[in-house]
């Protein structure tokens, strides 16, 4: 079985953050703001949870405007968990279920399979996942930077998702079908493709992130054979402002 810290591992190297540092004993990442996951810091094991450390992460943050978010895995001691709801004042924001599952097999003509730094591939990513526009270059970046271990899994104007390789793992990302779309199988299909293209890269297993909140979503990867693995949730300040 697939173990949290090799999923972790995989999942910042196929969607991976402009800077990676290690803040206070934390580790960091940023993104030019896009995605909490590659814009926020984490804990592997116990981490000091102080106003000296505290300090130093909202500064490191606020140097690249960007607000100081907690990301909590199962891999960061209760106790630090606990410390930072309670000495930091923090809350949960939301909860994202990883989930594992084989690689998926059917019928997926119709799907191009194409680079990821094709630019018209990540015009209907962007558009499809309902992107701000200003995203866009920063999405390139993490395209392009991945290109030879990604493709592509796209129908033109339809749907769209991402397929990525690292040893035997392969995430997926940024799937979406256009509204009118819906319900047709075309998320099957698009899985199918991504499946068909990871066995070409050796890979053995297929991974995917989605919101705790998006039911139709986990109800499509059950029925795929995917399992939970493991959540993660976000922790901002009680003041925060932003809503669950």
């Amino acid at each position: 079985m697939i173990g949290t810290e090799e999923l972790e591992a995989a999942s910042y190297a196929t969607w991976t953050a402009d800077e990676s540092d290690e803040v206070a004993g934390w580790q960091v990442t940023a993104t030019a703001g896009l995605s909490r996951r590659t814009n926020s810091a984490r804990a592997h094991g116990a981490a000091v949870v102080d106003d000296e450390s505290m300090a130093c992460l909202t500064d490191w943050f606020a140097a690249r405007d960007l607000p100081l978010v907690i990301r909590e895995t199962p891999l960061m001691a209760d106790a630090t968990g606990a410390a930072v709801r309670q000495r930091w004042g923090f809350r949960e924001l939301d909860e994202t279920l990883v989930m594992t599952g084989p690689l998926t097999r059917g019928e997926h003509e119709g799907v191009d399979i194409v680079p990821t730094d094709d630019r018209a591939f990540q015009s209907d990513l962007y558009r499809l996942n309902a992107r701000p526009d200003g995203d866009a270059a920063t999405l390139a970046r993490i395209y392009n930077r991945v290109a030879q271990t990604s493709a592509g899994v796209w129908v033109p104007g339809r749907a769209v998702a991402a397929v990525a390789v690292v040893g035997p793992l392969a995430a997926v990302f940024s799937l979406a079908v256009a509204d009118r779309h819906r319900r047709q199988g075309i998320a099957t299909q698009l899985m199918a493709a991504a499946g068909a293209w990871a066995m070409e890269c050796s890979a053995q297993e297929m991974f995917i992130q989605v919101s705790g909140t998006n039911r139709p979503a986990i109800e499509l990867y059950e029925s795929l054979g995917f399992v939970e693995a493991y959540r993660y949730r976000y922790l901002v300040p009680v003041d925060d402002g932003r809503s669950n």
